[in-house]
């Protein structure tokens, strides 16, 4: 082969190697988001493992390896890491008074965990799902690092949220995070839907709760449930209310209220119904409170988004039951595909709690209802209405075959830093129950070069909310009646975790102001070292490095063989013979 030749194939071959990068950046995006939902389903499949060795777990959770770190303790735990954000509000640049810096500190060392203000850490579910999902802790770290900015995290039906890398947060606004209410939870975990919500207005209603499940009357608490109900309804959902005694059923609004997209705080278009429902008052005598009527009633709400899942959810305290069986319109219900969920309050004095001796409970079974006597955690009525969650993640999980599904792209919340992100999430299911949603958030802006390819790859990807339902036949075949108290891991005080499995706050490592955990980099004074922005940067300088070398070899390589071939041009035949060529 004659040298001209030879340098035409070596042309051809930096040509190929120089346009490759640019015909498989395409293809980045998609791989991108295939790893995250290999992560995605990684975690699922641990939270599972977990789930299985709860006991074994909560038994251990007091020992201080096998215990979880707060978010609100203000505390260092020494593992931070100065990363670049688009701001943090927190802190200025050093040297002005009002400028957001664009640094932030991470804690790589261990995974935070977040609880909701309605999580009680007295409550055994709460217990288990934090010291059961502790061994999360070794797999986050090897999905998330300081190289690409992304924390992966599951967040559980009771309002616990266990997060990697973590983010200090301070204790005044710590608790008001509910992950059950934020959108990447709602986008896994629901279709679109009409849900009516029925309260029992008989007098009983008017009575204490037993003192095992808290201050103030029944209604109240009937009240503070529907309130928190409504906080995690997605937009495009019907929503309506009803009240209803023996004489009375009052419909609070005309017609059911379509809900916009809210974001996780309290949809305005709400508010009529919050007020409404704060007038209500119970019947004056002790008579039987008309359920059949208020069914009936609440079927014309359905109307507004047929193809949306059918959901009515009743709050009484079953005092009805006493006073003669109960028949249900099962055949309207069973025409218009209808779920029934019947939760019922005990009274102080509950001779008949699981209803077993009232026709009402075949009536319900008959139609693929659920009947559940709330016995705990009426506090966290979102952990109480796990069964309600679960059909609704479980119609989810029908439409998307199980995939992780996307939230749209959303402005984080987080005071913080903010910035766009998205998050690839699925729900976890144990035993036919939702235990919660695992998923992994992406920093849109983090991204660098792939940013594009990945925000082109997501527009083939199941992201938001769905405006139809599985089309669901419901019979005896899907009832599912609560008919027994069981404690999860029976009632030995070997299965209680001290301060619900979360560490013990260490004063000696405890910071006065959120400040001096979280700005690092050029929000702070000038380190005696560049400490910090290597701990971010030792991935990038490698690659720097690297590629570097390579490039600096191969830019040699091909100037030596120049001088050569423009040499042989000048000089006559090039010197030596080519691998293959004939002498």
């Amino acid at each position: 082969m004659r040298p001209s030749a030879w340098c035409l194939v070596l042309l051809l071959f930096c040509v190929t190697l120089l346009g490759f990068p640019a015909l498989m950046a395409g293809d980045e995006g998609s791989d991108f988001l295939d790893r995250k939902e290999q992560d995605v389903e990684k975690i699922v499949d641990q939270v599972v493992g977990n789930a299985g060795r709860q006991c074994e777990l909560l038994a251990a959770c007091d020992n201080p390896t096998s215990c979880s770190h707060d978010a609100c303790s203000m505390e260092d735990t020494g593992g931070s890491v100065c990363m670049d954000v688009i701001n943090n509000m927190l802190c200025t640049t050093y040297g002005t008074t009002d400028t957001p810096c664009k640094n932030i500190n991470f804690d790589f060392g261990v995974s935070y965990v977040r609880n909701a203000e309605s999580t009680n850490l007295n409550s055994v579910d709460t217990m288990l799902a934090i010291c059961s999902q502790k061994p999360l802790e070794a797999l986050f770290k090897t999905l998330s690092n300081a190289t690409v900015l992304s924390r992966a995290y599951f967040g559980s039906i009771t309002g616990s949220y266990r997060i990697y890398p973590g983010l200090p947060k301070h204790p005044d606004d710590c608790r008001k995070f509910d992950p059950r209410i934020r959108p990447w939870y709602r986008t896994s975990t629901s279709v679109a839907k009409n849900v009516v919500v029925l309260i029992d207005l008989a007098a009983s209603m008017g009575n204490n709760l037993p003192p095992d499940l808290g201050a103030g009357t029944i209604l109240e608490a009937a009240k503070k449930i529907a309130k928190e109900l409504l906080t995690t309804l997605s937009a495009q959902d019907y929503v309506n209310i009803i009240v209803y005694d023996s004489s009375r059923v009052i419909q609070l609004s005309r017609s059911a209220v379509l809900v916009k997209e809210h974001n996780g705080t309290e949809a305005a278009e709400l508010n009529f119904l919050r007020t409404e429902l704060d007038k209500q008052t119970v019947e004056g005598q002790s008579r039987q409170s008309n359920i059949s009527a208020a069914i009936l009633a609440a079927l014309p709400n359905f109307e507004s988004n047929p193809q949306a899942a059918k959901v009515v959810i009743v709050i009484t305290d079953g005092v009805f039951a006493n006073f003669g069986n109960v028949s249900l319109p099962t055949i309207e219900l069973s025409s218009s595909r209808v779920k029934v969920f019947i939760f019922k309050v005990k009274q102080p004095q509950d001779n008949d709690i699981f209803l077993k001796n009232n026709t009402l409970i075949q009536e319900l079974c008959s139609v693929g209802g659920h009947f559940e006597p709330i016995l705990k955690n009426l506090e966290n009525p979102l952990l109480a209405f796990r069964q309600y969650f679960s059909y609704l993640a479980s119609l989810k999980r029908i439409l998307t075959n199980g995939r992780p599904q996307y939230s749209q792209v959303y402005e984080d919340t987080d005071a913080t830093f903010g910035g766009n992100i998205i998050t690839v999430a699925k729900p976890v299911f144990v035993e036919g129950a939702l235990i919660g949603v695992a998923g992994i958030t992406i920093y849109i802006e983090a991204l660098g070069r792939i940013t594009d390819q990945v925000k082109q790859a997501l527009g083939s990807r199941m992201t938001g909310y769905s405006l139809a339902a599985p089309d669901v036949v419901l019979n005896a075949a899907n009832c599912s009646l609560v008919s027994e108290t069981l404690q999860p891991c029976g009632s030995s005080t070997a299965y209680y975790a001290q301060n619900g499995g979360m560490c013990k706050l260490r004063a000696d490592s405890r910071k006065d102001t959120i400040q001096e955990l979280l700005c690092c980099g050029n929000c702070s004074a000038p380190a005696s070292s560049d400490d910090d922005k290597h701990q971010l940067s030792q991935g990038v300088i490698g690659g720097i490095v690297v590629g570097g070398i390579v490039g600096g070899v191969v830019g040699i390589g091909l100037l030596v063989f120049l001088v050569r071939w423009i040499k042989h041009n000048r000089e006559g035949p090039f010197p030596g013979p080519f691998p293959g060529q004939d002498d």
